[in-house]
């Protein structure tokens, strides 16, 4: 046996060991709403599945009437909100992630911010009008 198989034989191997507990999420308030963030997408998720079978139930979009389902409606109204809260989150953060240079100078954060929740609002316009205009 070699000098070098018989120092290597002879290392005990490491184990890691995480440092963080399962309730570490809980000991800041930045944490908590961080994880809280993260799960409105679970929400949903369980929304659309759920929009997807009462379309299915009804027999065909043609014939689908929304908001039968007094459960289904309440269930909306929640998913709505925590629909707001990733979108909110999400575009505030957008002037810390976009770096944009108009002139040789970058645009402030705050100007892509409000640049971000305009161009939201205006989408959320059109999508409302063609969905109206497609109801008629």
């Amino acid at each position: 046996m070699s000098a070098e198989a018989d120092s290597t034989a002879h290392v005990a191997t490491r184990v890691y060991k995480p440092a963080m507990g399962t309730g570490w999420w809980t000991r800041k308030r930045h944490y908590f709403w961080y994880i809280v963030r993260e799960f409105t997408a679970l929400p949903m998720a369980v929304w659309l599945l759920w929009f997807l079978i009462e379309i299915q139930r009804s027999g065909s979009v043609t014939t689908f009437r929304p908001g039968t389902s007094t459960a289904f409606v309440i269930f909306s109204v929640i998913c709505l909100l925590f629909a707001l809260y990733h979108s909110v989150t999400f575009l505030s953060l957008a002037g810390v992630i976009i770096h944009i240079k108009a002139l040789d100078r970058p645009v402030p954060p705050r100007a892509i911010v409000l640049t971000m929740f305009g161009l939201w609002f205006v989408a959320s316009i059109v999508i409302g009008a063609v969905l109206i205009g497609f109801g008629r």
